[in-house]
């Protein structure tokens, strides 16, 4: 159970344990703004609830842009609790698991940006003590920034360095250390890199020279693509296929003693290989992320929620939309959810949810079947919406059904609770 956290904080959803610290998404309904909180509960010793307060608190005297700000810490009746801003759910470690390392032109801004918060952290006198890649989040629509603050403290500062420049290494390449070093893992990746993380993760780097090292490391290239062999070989097999097809006409010309056949007229090979390549794109394109089959999933509730705007989800059209019934009571005190799901044809590696109802709390799940029950789904995300839409990754799951189940409807102006969405796009 959470501690006794003050009333401005609505408690939205419980997103799990970090250790024995559990977190929620919570509603600063002063600010009108998503947070973060976490909290120790009854079951941690007076010591462990003053350790966690001062870790907190050394972070709350600290700014900076890669360093996830905290608003609030202390001790309460039944444990402590710490808010700190909301990042967006995502960690260096959920895009590992999803195999989604930090693509190259973003990795080393994101790396000495986390540098600096840190030697910033132990300019001021703090230490974290147990950075993973769990303690960093990180998404397209945000920076990297570190968190997890107030965990068991298992290093001072110089393995504050050490345990970072083994995170940043494992965000790069998606495997922990210990292995070839990145520039052999990555292409595009320079040598130099590999020095400095190795460096860093033997100890021998404050985290101040960490991120000087890191600001004055060759900038990463992404591999570029070697047009003319491609084109040489799509060439090539358009060629061979108008040559085999006119071979069969031919054939079949001699073989039945008809007529002379018409055998086409061949296309230029820039002709040939731009449609053949016109083919291939668009053929991946349509059939690697194809959302079709919506329906509304109210498993608690009557069994439906206007299932006759469902189609809108997926109409290609924002002036359309689907949306929840008008409720005069808050969803979460009258049953845990509504959702719509898609079918999807193909492997979606982002999903857009669009115009959805500002202030609107929804998780995402995945299944390879449509299942009436949410809890028997795989969890991928949580977010709330953002004015416009919020974009989301994915981690590479093929065909099946996903879902986008709501748990906090937005406040309409009579008071009453209702949510709608435009559109739902997935790319590959």
């Amino acid at each position: 159970m959470p501690a006794a956290i003050p009333d401005r904080y609505t408690l939205e959803v419980r997103l799990g344990r970090d250790d024995d610290i559990e977190e929620w998404l919570a509603t600063d309904t002063s600010l009108d703004r998503p947070v973060l909180i976490r909290s120790l509960g009854p079951e941690s010793s007076p010591e462990r609830r003053r350790e966690f307060v001062d870790a907190v608190s050394g972070a709350a005297k600290t700014a900076h842009a890669h360093l996830a700000k905290v608003f609030a810490v202390a001790v309460v009746e039944g444990g402590a609790y710490a808010v700190s801003e909301w990042t967006g759910g995502a960690t260096v470690a959920d895009r590992v698991a999803a195999q989604q390392p930090i693509d190259l032109p973003e990795f080393l801004p994101n790396a000495a940006g986390l540098a600096g918060a840190l030697a910033t952290l132990h300019e001021g006198g703090a230490v974290h003590g147990r950075i993973d890649t769990s303690a960093i989040s990180y998404s397209g629509a945000h920076a990297a920034k570190l968190g997890a603050f107030g965990r068991s403290r298992a290093n001072d500062a110089n393995g504050d360095v050490r345990a970072l420049s083994a995170a940043l290494e494992t965000a790069l390449t998606g495997s922990p250390p210990g292995g070839p070093p990145p520039s052999e893992r990555v292409d595009g990746v320079p040598k130099a890199l590999d020095g400095i993380l190795r460096k860093g993760q033997s100890g021998g780097l404050t985290a101040g020279e960490l991120e000087k090292a890191l600001r004055a490391a060759p900038t990463p290239h992404a591999p570029t693509s070697d047009s003319g062999p491609t084109s040489r070989r799509l060439l090539t097999a358009a060629v061979s296929l108008i040559v085999l097809a006119g071979g069969l006409v031919v054939l079949g010309f001699i073989l039945s003693g008809g007529t002379a056949p018409v055998v086409p007229t061949p296309t230029t090979g820039s002709e040939s290989a731009t449609t053949v390549t016109s083919l291939v794109t668009t053929t991946l394109s349509e059939e690697r992320a194809s959302p079709s089959d919506p329906s509304t999933l109210d498993p608690f509730g009557e069994g439906g929620e206007n299932n006759q705007l469902v189609l809108n989800l997926v109409d290609g059209d924002i002036g359309t939309s689907w949306q929840t019934e008008r409720y005069l009571d808050p969803l979460q005190l009258l049953k845990p959810g509504v959702g719509v799901t898609v079918r999807m044809t193909g492997i979606p590696t982002r999903m857009q949810v669009v115009q959805m109802s500002e202030g609107t709390v929804f998780d995402v799940y995945w299944s390879a079947q449509r299942l009436d029950d949410p809890e028997l789904w795989e969890r991928i995300a949580g977010a709330r919406a953002s004015p416009g839409s919020t974009t989301m990754d994915l981690p590479p799951r093929e065909g099946g059904f996903w879902l986008i189940w709501l748990t906090t409807l937005s406040v309409q102006d009579d008071g009453t609770h209702l949510s709608s969405v435009a559109e739902l796009r997935f790319s590959p």
